[in-house]
C-alpha cells in the first residue's frame, strides 16, 4: 500500500482546493480529470477530499483511470472512501436527471405538435411546420428527421448541411459516429437518385450494395428503412427472425451471465429484483443505440414524484436507495424522448 505522506504542499495547492470545494459537487468530469493530472499540486488525500465531495465524478471511467495513471496512485483507504458513494445520486446527478426528465417532457409535447401538424389538411408548408416544432429537440435522432423533412420537400443541400452539423453539434463516441456514417451513405443514395430523376426503385447494383451493407451493420429506424428500401427495389424478401430451440443440445448447466437472465422477461428493457424490497431495489437494463435520451422516473402510486434520473449506456445496473422511502407501491418509467418504453410496479416494505 503506498502511502500518502507530504508535509508541505505548493503555494497554490489550498487555493485550487478551495476552488474545487466551492464548486462541488458539481465538478464536472473534465475539471476532474485536470485536477488529478495536477498530481504536484495536489495530492492524493485532497483528490480524494474533492471526489468524496463529487460522487458522480467517482463513478467515471475516466477519472479513475487518470487517478490510475499517477506516478503515486490512492492508497487503499483512499480508493475505498472514493468508492464508498458509488451507489449514490449526487447532488449533480439529480440536476441532470431533472434535467432530462424535463426534456422528455418537452419532446412528448413536441411530437404531440408534429401529430397536429401531420393531421391537419389546412396546415400550408406542412413539412416547415414539422421540421420548425422539430427543432425544439436537440438529439442527433431529431437531426435526422429534420434531414427527411428537407428531403422531402427537395432541399437536398440543406439535408447535407443539416448531416455536416451533426459530428460538430453532438460528442459522438464510436457507436455513434458509425451509424452516423451510415445515414449519410443512406441519404446520399437518395439525393443522387433525386439528381438523376430516378425513382428509388431505380437504384443500380452498387447502391443496393450499400444499402445491404446498412441493414446488416445497424439497427433501429435506419436499419429498417434500408431494408424496406431493398424490399421494394431489389424484391428481398424478408422475415422477422426468431429464435428456435435446439432440443438435441439441450443439458442442464448454469449459464455464467454478469445479467439476472432469472429475472429478465422478454421484450422488455429493463427488469428490477428484488420485488418487494425493503432497503435497496436493483435495475437492470439493456438499450438499443436509437435509445438516446432513457430516463428513469418514480412515482408513487398516487401519483407523488419520487425520484428521475437518466440511464448512461446502453447496457447497465442501477441501484435504487429505498431507505428513506415510505413502504408502498411504486411505478417505475422508462421514456425516451417523451414516448415511454415500459412501466413497471414494485413494492417497497
Amino acid at each position: 500500500m503506498t502511502l500518502d505522506v507530504q508535509t508541505s504542499y505548493p503555494d497554490e495547492t489550498m487555493e485550487v482546493r478551495q476552488q474545487l470545494l466551492d464548486a462541488s459537487p458539481f465538478l464536472s468530469d473534465a475539471v476532474m480529470v485536470s485536477a488529478v493530472e495536477k498530481e504536484d499540486v495536489l495530492p492524493n488525500s485532497i483528490i480524494t477530499e474533492v471526489l468524496t465531495a463529487n460522487p458522480q465524478s467517482a463513478k467515471s471511467d475516466k477519472v479513475l483511470n487518470k487517478l490510475n495513471e499517477r506516478d503515486n496512485p490512492p492508497n487503499d483507504n483512499q480508493v475505498a472512501a472514493i468508492h464508498a458513494n458509488d451507489t449514490v445520486i449526487g447532488h449533480k446527478e439529480r440536476l441532470e436527471s431533472k434535467r432530462a426528465y424535463y426534456a422528455g417532457e418537452k419532446a412528448k409535447e413536441v411530437y404531440r405538435l408534429v401529430r397536429m401538424y401531420a393531421a391537419d389538411s389546412t396546415v400550408t408548408a406542412k413539412t416547415d411546420s414539422i421540421e420548425s416544432a422539430l427543432t425544439n429537440i436537440h438529439t442527433p435522432g431529431v437531426y435526422y428527421q429534420r434531414a427527411f423533412c428537407r428531403y422531402n420537400k427537395g432541399d437536398s443541400a440543406g439535408v447535407i448541411n443539416l448531416l455536416n452539423d451533426i459530428p460538430s453539434e453532438f460528442d459522438l463516441n464510436a457507436a455513434q459516429t458509425d451509424y452516423h456514417n451510415y445515414f449519410e451513405d443512406y441519404f446520399n443514395i437518395l439525393l443522387t437518385l433525386k439528381s438523376e430523376n430516378k425513382a428509388v426503385t431505380e437504384a443500380d447494383s452498387a447502391q443496393k450494395a450499400v444499402l445491404y451493407n446498412i441493414m446488416n451493420n445497424t439497427g433501429g429506424l435506419l436499419q429498417a428503412l434500408a431494408r424496406n428500401t431493398l424490399i421494394y427495389t431489389d424484391g428481398l424478401v424478408y422475415h422477422e427472425p426468431y429464435i428456435e430451440i435446439d432440443t438435441s443440445t439441450m443439458k442442464t448447466a448454469k449459464a455464467n451471465n454478469p445479467f439476472s437472465d432469472n429475472y429478465w422477461k422478454p421484450d422488455t428493457w429493463f427488469t428490477l429484483y428484488p420485488n418487494p424490497a425493503a432497503e435497496y431495489i436493483t435495475l437492470e437494463y439493456r438499450l438499443e443505440l436509437t435509445v438516446e435520451n432513457p430516463v428513469i422516473e418514480i412515482v408513487s402510486l398516487t401519483g407523488v414524484h419520487v425520484e428521475t434520473f437518466r440511464l448512461l449506456g446502453i447496457q447497465g445496473v442501477k441501484i435504487i436507495d429505498l431507505r428513506r422511502w415510505e413502504p408502498g407501491t411504486y411505478i417505475i418509467r422508462l421514456s425516451n424522448n417523451g414516448k415511454t418504453l415500459q412501466n413497471e410496479k414494485f413494492i417497497k416494505f
